[in-house]
């Protein structure tokens, strides 16, 4: 016994240092479960065996490019398990990025979805997050959004991979407050149905097929659901202020029918591989586009349609060379079909509708060498090249008494961006990792960029970690922010941040620490002054601390809990930054009483939400939701069960407000957006 636990320890020790560093863990852990290696604590088998599928869950290439354990990497990484994430009661991606600590939700005027990181991120056309799906960047051109990724339900979900902060030094565009990337289910063969409260149902499926003498894999990912969105109810419209209540539609629901759809195929041939992504998303136009109230007719107003491919592939020159090649076809695809503008009476006899038709073609190629030819040291060299070009953007009204030209946006509207970047990740020892990237990106419509990173990771000891981190980050205007800025030249928003991240670990806990501070320079916003479009705004700072906790209590209890405090202010004026909030808190109390059995409770705690400097309204009422989820699942396949009730206490939830205008007019909801109350939600399957 004694002598495999010895060579457990010796092998699994060389190989953590090397290219196969996941063979060494893994070794390392086999001993510690054969050997009974615990600390601190008394720990079952199964808790270990639990710890170890962990770690290796925990790698993540979002960083650096290069996989390594969350915990090494540069800045704070997250890592959300689709697994855990169901039996905490998420639903779709947006839900999920509400357990990362920073980040909170928001909503467009018209439904679509926002996320909030470090209180940065409210408003409309906001796109300070860049989205990837399996590494596929999805934010659009357009609007920088990504919807119908956010929509995703978390039965096609694997992980969720969270970068806080800057990461332009390695993703370029949008990744200003924040990366996330969602990688999907593969190497499953599963069959399940989705209803909820409300007459909401889905379906969802995957596949796969191996043939291990070819090094062949083939694998299907499909879902589909559709619902009214739970009618969050409306008192008063903006027409209440206008004195205007007789045209209203409301008190009623909202307007929030959806409908989504996807599609994800994969297919790897030894080192090549193909990846296609259709997504299919449509709502209603929920609070409507002038903050009127919709009629509740359940029409789907609002669609957005992604096509993505992806080809790629790996190839090793050398001992010292392993070169990455990929190219990608994006379409982006976004509808509207009888969008509620105006009510009878308004500006006419009759209400008025808009149609509206847009679409883009993104177009990428990629190539990433990885050196390592000195000792200590992983450099990686990157370029890349991108065209996008505008398609259609054409708009038809119904009951406007005036006309208006058929074209919304300039259809001539094209963008070009080259870019590289180089990275060295250099050890001093056997526990200091330094990291230092360069990125450079030049623009065809907005001029030159470089995102600079430099980082150290220090492992003290086995339970202490200290991380430093400075980074720079950049958002480019959109199509649309460029088609809508009045005032001239709109610049390229900027962002400093610099960290301190702490990491303590222990056999049956850890927690995490990390401060921040960061620098704003002309962030990108609509015009909170004047209402007529997008405008630089003043410069702003955050400054905040983030704090993560978990605690096993054996095999059977976890405690996940979170906390995130931040000041985001405009530095002319002193004003907090419009639509976050300067608290966040999560605790998730999890019991498995059986192997097969799960409860779940999942509280969170939003703190008031600060609205525009210009609204003399108060600050949005902080909330506290509760949500119960119980699941059954057999180990190695069979049936499934997740239950869920959301907002158990059916406590009044709200979102901030956007300011629009019409005529030089703000238009506002009296009291915000509302949200749904207590529902339940049903997923069954079975895992074959």
């Amino acid at each position: 016994m004694d002598l495999l636990c010895d060579v457990f320890s010796r092998w699994g020790g060389r190989l953590r240092g090397r290219r196969s560093w996941r063979l060494g863990w893994l070794l390392c852990a086999v001993g510690l479960v054969w050997c009974g290696k615990g600390q601190g604590t008394t720990r079952t088998e199964a808790d270990q065996i639990a710890g170890l599928l962990d770690l290796l869950e925990t790698e993540t290439q979002l960083a650096t490019r290069s996989g390594m354990n969350a915990d090494f990497v540069p800045g704070m990484a997250t890592i959300l398990l689709g697994d855990e994430m169901l039996a905490r009661g998420a639903r779709t991606v947006w839900e999920a990025l509400t357990l990362v600590p920073g980040m909170s939700p928001a909503l467009e005027v018209t439904g679509e979805r926002q996320v909030l990181s470090r209180g940065v991120g409210h408003g409309y056309s906001s796109g300070n997050i860049k989205v990837l799906l399996d590494g596929v960047s999805m934010n659009s051109t357009l609007m920088a959004t990504a919807n119908p990724v956010l929509n995703m339900p978390i039965e096609q979900v694997e992980r969720i991979e969270v970068i806080r902060g800057p990461g332009s030094s390695v993703h370029g565009e949008y990744a200003f407050a924040g990366v996330v990337n969602i990688v999907t289910r593969t190497r499953e063969r599963v069959l399940g149905a989705i209803i909820a409260e409300g007459g909401a149902q889905g379906v969802a499926g995957r596949w796969f097929w191996e043939d291990p003498a070819r090094d062949l894999e083939i694998s299907v990912n499909l879902a589909g659901t559709q619902g009214d969105g739970g009618k969050a109810w409306v008192e008063r419209d903006a027409l209440d202020p206008l004195g205007l209540t007789v045209l209203s539609n409301a008190p009623g629901p909202a307007n929030a029918a959806y409908r989504y759809r996807s599609l994800f195929t994969d297919l790897r041939w030894g080192e090549s591989f193909a990846k296609l992504r259709l997504l299919d998303d449509a709502n209603g136009d929920h609070f409507g586009i002038n903050h009127f109230l919709p009629p509740d007719d359940g029409n789907r107003a609002a669609r957005q349609r992604y096509v993505a491919l992806q080809l790629g592939h790996r190839l090793a020159l050398s001992e010292m060379f392993e070169l990455e090649l990929r190219a990608a076809a994006i379409e982006h695809q976004r509808d509207r079909d009888r969008l509620f503008v105006f009510p009878a009476g308004y500006l006419a006899d009759e209400a008025v509708f808009m149609d509206q038709d847009y679409r883009e073609y993104r177009y990428e190629a990629a190539a990433d060498l990885h050196w390592h030819g000195l000792e200590g040291h992983r450099l990686l060299f990157g370029i890349e090249a991108a065209h996008v070009e505008v398609d259609e953007a054409s708009w038809a009204w119904s009951g406007l008494p005036f006309a208006l030209d058929p074209e919304w946006l300039d259809t001539a509207r094209s963008r070009r961006i080259l870019s590289a970047l180089v990275q060295d990740q250099f050890s001093l020892g056997e526990r200091v990792m330094l990291t230092a990237t360069l990125r450079y990106d030049d623009y065809s419509d907005v001029g030159s960029l470089v995102s600079p990173r430099l980082a150290a990771v220090w492992r003290i000891d086995a339970s202490n970690i200290l991380k430093l981190q400075y980074a720079r980050a950049f958002r480019p205007p959109t199509f649309y922010e460029l088609e809508y800025a009045p005032k001239g030249d709109l610049h390229v928003g900027e962002i400093a941040s610099y960290e301190l991240g702490y990491i303590f670990k222990r056999p049956a806990w850890e927690a995490r620490l990390i401060l921040f501070h960061s620098d704003l320079t002309r962030p990108i916003q609509f015009d909170d002054q004047d209402l007529d479009g997008f405008v630089n705004g003043p410069d702003a700072r955050l400054q905040g601390v983030e704090l993560e906790y978990q605690y096993r209590f054996g095999a059977r209890f976890k405690i996940d809990a979170n906390l995130s405090l931040v000041d985001a202010r405009r530095r002319d004026s002193d004003e907090p930054l419009a639509g976050g909030a300067d608290l966040l808190a999560n605790l998730a109390l999890l019991w498995r009483p059986h192997e097969r059995w799960t409860a779940a409770l999942q509280l969170r705690h939003v703190g008031p939400r600060h609205r525009a400097e210009r609204d003399p309204r108060d600050a949005v009422d902080a909330s506290t939701q509760l949500d119960l989820t119980v699941n059954y699942r057999q180990v190695g396949g069979g049936p499934f069960v997740h239950l869920g009730v959301k907002n158990l206490t059916d406590t009044e939830v709200w979102f901030p407000d956007q300011l629009t205008s019409y005529d030089g007019v703000g238009l506002v909801y009296p009291d915000g957006y509302p949200t749904p109350g207590r529902r339940w939600w049903l997923s069954v399957g079975y895992s074959f």
